[in-house]
């Protein structure tokens, strides 16, 4: 699968889980007071770009943060359960510990959840359907960027991927080069 065209890339805003170190995975919880900040600050950094359109995981904190930006750009958003994060079996809403790293150094697979493999195929397929048309931005989770890493480099690599941090993806036949957008990288705090 071919990236023809440049797109955005937006991890969703800070979740309680998040802030108090539990893993998400697939199960949804809901943006903090921070993430609603950084969700807000990345819509008015994204208004100054040309959105055509927004794709997103259905996942509220990605969801939360899709109608943010598309209240700031006038865009539509259309939803892919593909682009939700890796499911992450039992260690899901438990304490985030050494085996999410190692599911994405080590590709260690958790009990009852998805393989490394199947998860970043699935990822990377979802993002270049995504990205079929200029201008689009893909609204998701900080494992889907990750993934993608497994079948491009990407400079630079920000993993793990701040909350909320608006990026420019201009990529090539075996590189994406990312471009942070705006002040984001201290967005809310």
């Amino acid at each position: 699968m071919a990236f023809e065209h440049p797109f955005y890339f937006l991890r969703h805003g800070e979740t309680t889980w998040n802030a108090i170190g539990k893993t998400q995975g697939q199960l949804d919880a809901p943006l903090s007071d921070l993430g609603r900040r950084q969700a807000a600050n990345a819509a008015a950094i994204m208004a100054r770009e040309q959105v055509t359109r927004i794709v997103s995981s259905p996942l509220s904190r990605a969801r939360h943060t899709a109608e943010a930006v598309a209240e700031t750009t006038g865009a539509e958003i259309s939803f892919d359960p593909e682009l939700m994060e890796f499911h992450a079996g039992e260690l899901q809403g438990k304490p985030r510990g050494e085996n999410v790293s190692e599911y994405f150094e080590k590709r260690w697979d958790p009990p009852g959840g998805e393989t490394f493999a199947v998860f970043a195929a699935r990822a990377w397929a979802a993002l270049a359907r995504a990205a079929s048309e200029p201008g689009v931005l893909i609204v998701c989770h900080g494992g889907l960027w990750r993934a993608a890493q497994e079948f491009v480099a990407v400079a630079p690599r920000l993993w793990p991927m701040p909350n909320a941090l608006p990026i420019h993806v201009s990529p090539d036949a075996k590189s994406w080069t990312a471009r942070v957008l705006g002040a984001a990288m201290d967005a809310g705090k």
